[in-house]
């Protein structure tokens, strides 16, 4: 038997052994993944939003209602096709690129690049007024989107009008502008919502704040989602963070203690990654990354300010370790639980990184944690070093000491990421995205690496580890052994 088939058989195993964990994030991210991509539809929308408000500013609200409505249908219905899980979605023609607020269209329906639907939009107080433009000849063929509580005054109107002369003029327009007269945006079972007069013009008084509405909205609804999946996500962070320090403790008499807080923060977020019991998390994390804040499993809050935070609680451990006021266990327990509570959000972001449960997942994760980790455990150290600098501590050379070891373990393990992951789409997209993030792990601004970390999980949150199974049979036969556990304890 060759050396290809061990190692074939050996993957495998390994790769099995796996997928009873990752079940439980397969049935979490089912749940919530629409949910997530319903809210990014919203945060997307509120750039158009904003460029409306700043453009009809100076126009009466009756009319600034009018063009708000149309963003109002197409966010509702692209909202609905996202936790459809469907590929159509409503654009506002004046918003498109090169786009127009002239075209006939107000909106358009567009699935896979091709216009599936068309519709014209009228918010008008009076119902006759609607009748007349709604009939106009080049709007044939296409919906008739009118205010939810206009709707039936319409339909009526347009039935009268259809009865009063047979033969008259514009009698086809008028069946045309009944048989496509709606309140809503519709594709086979996907529709938005309908929106009432007085509710359109309520909300175009300030449409900045009717959006910020629409985010909370729709965030609180991923959240909800997330939390029937993982009702004990808070929990399960709270024991990965605890088993860190417990980690970290009893490495810390095998190694340098800083070395034992980022190694131990490393294997905690591979274990949570491994074992899908953050998997009811991973949807809103991709949100709240893209969001730049910390979901309130993990304390909530500004990224940057969760990572001084952590920094300053290593900073504080480690002048009471050179005083000798703690060992070099405690030590390395509370830097290992201050900067896995700031970066354990990456497990559950890159957690959605892949639909094949595959132990690599599981290192990567860990690499990242431990670079983000390292970075914040090196900040909090500089910060004990300079104050012991300057206070003449007896404990000064120990921290130089531990700073030295943990930059040097920091960048080692960014090295290890770097050589993860199969020849395919990891490698060729996720782990060039890393470049940048690794330079900031070397600046003296550790908020802009996780800020960078935030950004990479926005962009890559969802996309397959291998994007078709051909991908996954050619790693899997391919000839390259890839180290598949981080542990840099060796």
């Amino acid at each position: 038997m060759s050396e290809a088939g061990p190692r074939r058989a050996g993957k495998v195993a390994s790769a099995a052994s796996r997928a009873a964990g990752a079940a439980a994030w397969w049935a979490a991210d089912e749940a919530t993944r629409g949910f997530a991509a319903a809210t990014l539809e919203t945060l997307d929308t509120r750039e158009t939003v904003q460029r409306l408000a700043r453009r009809y500013a100076a126009l009466g609200n009756a009319q600034r209602a009018g063009h708000l409505f149309e963003v109002e249908h197409a966010l509702s219905f692209n909202q609905a096709a996202a936790r459809a899980g469907a590929g159509v979605r409503a654009v506002v023609s004046e918003w498109a690129a090169g786009g127009s607020q002239t075209a006939a269209a107000d909106l358009l329906l567009v699935d896979g690049g091709k216009t599936v639907g068309a519709a014209q939009a009228k918010l008008m107080a009076s119902v006759s007024g609607t009748t007349h433009q709604l009939r106009r000849a080049h709007y044939t063929g296409m919906g008739r989107l009118v205010a939810g509580d206009k709707v039936a005054a319409v339909d009526g109107l347009l039935g009268r009008r259809l009865t009063m002369n047979p033969d008259g003029v514009g009698l086809a327009d008028y069946a045309d502008a009944r048989a496509h007269l709606t309140d809503s945006v519709r594709y086979g079972d996907i529709s938005s919502q309908p929106v009432d007069l007085a509710d359109a013009h309520r909300h175009a008084t300030d449409p900045e704040k009717w959006m910020r509405g629409r985010v909370r909205a729709a965030a609180a609804g991923e959240a909800a989602a997330a939390a029937v999946t993982g009702a004990a996500v808070g929990a399960a962070a709270e024991a990965a963070i605890t088993a860190a320090g417990q980690l970290a403790r009893i490495r810390a008499g095998e190694t340098s203690p800083a070395q034992a807080a980022l190694t131990a923060a490393a294997a905690a977020a591979r274990g949570a990654a491994r074992s899908g019991s953050l998997a009811g998390l991973s949807s809103l994390v991709r949100t709240a990354g893209r969001a730049g804040r910390l979901p309130a499993a993990f304390g909530g809050g500004e990224l940057a300010s969760a990572t001084a935070s952590a920094a300053l609680a290593v900073a504080g451990a480690g002048l009471q370790f050179a005083q000798g006021d703690i060992d070099g266990g405690e030590f390395a327990a509370r830097s290992a639980e201050a900067a896995l509570h700031a970066c354990l959000t990456w497990a559950c972001g890159a957690v959605a990184q892949t639909v094949i449960p595959v132990p690599v997942v599981g290192a990567l994760v860990g690499g990242l944690v431990a670079q983000a980790a390292g970075t914040v455990i090196i900040q909090g150290l500089q910060a004990a070093v300079v104050i012991a600098r300057g206070t003449r501590s007896t404990g000064t050379d120990t921290l130089e000491h531990e700073l030295l070891a943990i930059s040097l373990t920091t960048g080692l393990m960014a090295t290890a990421t770097a050589s993860l992951g199969p020849n395919t789409h990891t490698r060729t997209t996720v782990l060039p995205a890393l470049v940048p993030v690794r330079a900031h792990l070397t600046s003296s601004d550790p908020a802009r690496a996780l800020s960078s970390l935030a950004a990479l999980t926005a962009d890559h949150a969802g996309v397959p580890l291998h994007l078709t199974p051909e991908e996954f049979d050619t790693w899997m036969t391919g000839p390259d052994d890839f180290a598949l556990v981080l542990d840099p304890n060796w």
